[in-house]
């Protein structure tokens, strides 16, 4: 086997993605693949290093102020969400070309990211492939077979409830494939360097290689027709997507079971595991901390966003920042995630159904793979009240099928290797 060096690109202010990389980091390395990570900065820098990974850093450096701007927009928060990007054209300006350079320096035969999307310029400038890896619902064969459901992300007010009599799964399906939500600063940069234009959001987020980091009976989709995809609306890319399964591939974050976990969750009351991740809304979070403390339940909250906001726990809810969830996620009767991808996996890999509480679309998406299964419930952030979300524990908690449902998904699932998978898909591709 031809050894190749693979960077791995992800962005270092969400432990979610810098977690799954590193996990399809150790399954290259155990084909005898080289691994490198670079980065812009970020809080979670150290988790590539402990595990063994050389770091390198890229100029320009994202602030943390910048970044926390930047996850707010991912949050559909903020008056332009739907109609700025993530990146500015000056600011992708500095960082396509430093990011090239660097790629040709370390002389790189791809490069697989999560949401660095600079690197959808720089690897074409460096003549690399770029490998994506991706949910399920947020690749073109998800809508075009019209399986989204929509959740509201920047809308408020009453005309979201509204929004239930209308066909919004209809429309969601219609509109993703058309949609060019965030390419305009990179597609004016693209056109400077004489690369293609890229002709809709998702043309834009689909790669050289794209790896759908989902279970396939999970997510409806066969390997057959993911592999076979054919856009049935072809003039919305640039070039045909290629798709290939990975599989299912979430945090294993190192450590065990603090004892103040095992003791809080040493009772006979219901036990709630909550956990946002950094692309949770902490509006929200707050909201969910307000609503448990008057339930009749023991509630841990995982949680880096709000913890310097002087919540103190107490008997019935326990506040932690960073923790092993595939083993403490098990020891709750029931979950409250925002629906990123791995929370999602994590709560199917520990059998333990769960209320989901979008932000924006692709969680959305996420959340409805247990859901339509009978393992979920999801509500819209707009509105989470206690009548709603007390419901929603409930019913979670007196209907057995929930849990019977997510066991059995939990089977399906952990019968793959998603890393191990996405590993041998890249190096075939390469």
């Amino acid at each position: 086997m031809i050894m190749m060096k693979i960077v791995c690109f992800p962005h270092f202010f969400y432990l979610s993605e810098v977690s799954r990389l590193i996990e399809i980091g150790k399954a290259l390395r155990k084909l005898q693949q080289e691994v490198i990570f670079f980065s812009h900065g970020g809080p979670y820098e150290s988790f590539a290093r402990d595990a063994g990974f050389e770091v390198v850093s890229i100029n320009p450096t994202m602030s943390p102020e910048r970044a926390k701007e930047y996850m707010k927009y991912n949050r559909g928060e903020g008056s332009k969400s739907l109609s700025s990007s993530f990146f500015t054209y000056e600011e992708l300006k500095a960082y396509v070309p430093a990011e090239a350079d660097a790629l040709r320096q370390v002389n790189a035969d791809a490069v697989l990211i999560g949401w660095n999307l600079p690197s959808y310029l720089s690897a074409q400038l460096a003549g690399i492939p770029i490998i994506v890896q991706q949910p399920g619902p947020w690749t073109a064969p998800f809508f075009d077979r019209k399986m989204a459901e929509f959740a509201p992300a920047a809308l408020s007010g009453s005309i979201v409830g509204l929004l239930h009599y209308l066909p919004m799964n209809s429309l969601m399906n219609w509109l993703m494939p058309r949609v060019r939500l965030w390419i305009k600063p990179f597609n004016q940069l693209a056109m400077e360097l004489g690369l293609p234009q890229y002709k809709s959001t998702l043309d834009f987020m689909a790669g050289d290689l794209t790896l759908v980091m989902d279970t396939p009976s999970i997510l409806g989709i066969s390997p057959e027709e993911l592999e076979g995809y054919s856009p049935a609306h072809p003039e919305f890319f640039h070039k045909p997507p290629k798709y290939r399964y990975g599989g299912p591939c979430y945090a294993h974050l190192p450590g065990t079971v603090p004892e103040s976990v095992r003791d809080h969750f040493n009772t006979s009351q219901t036990k709630l595991y909550c956990a946002m991740g950094v692309s949770g809304s902490p509006k929200v979070l707050r909201s969910i901390i307000d609503i448990v403390r008057g339930l009749d339940l023991r509630a841990l909250i995982v949680t880096t966003t709000i913890l310097d906001e002087n919540n103190s726990s107490t008997e019935q809810v326990l506040f932690q920042s960073h923790l092993p969830a595939h083993l403490v996620n098990p020891m709750a009767d029931i979950a409250i995630t925002h629906g990123g991808a791995g929370t999602v996996q994590t709560a199917i890999h520990s059998g333990t159904p769960l209320v989901g509480i979008p932000m924006q679309q692709e969680q959305a998406g996420n959340i409805s793979l247990v859901k339509r299964q009978g393992a979920g419930i999801m509500l819209w952030k707009q509105e989470l009240t206690r009548k709603h979300l007390a419901s929603a524990l409930e019913t979670l908690v007196t209907d057995s099928q929930f849990r019977e449902n997510m066991k059995r998904l939990k089977l399906e699932q952990d019968q793959i290797d998603g890393a191990a998978k996405a590993a041998q898909e890249i190096v075939n591709f390469l």
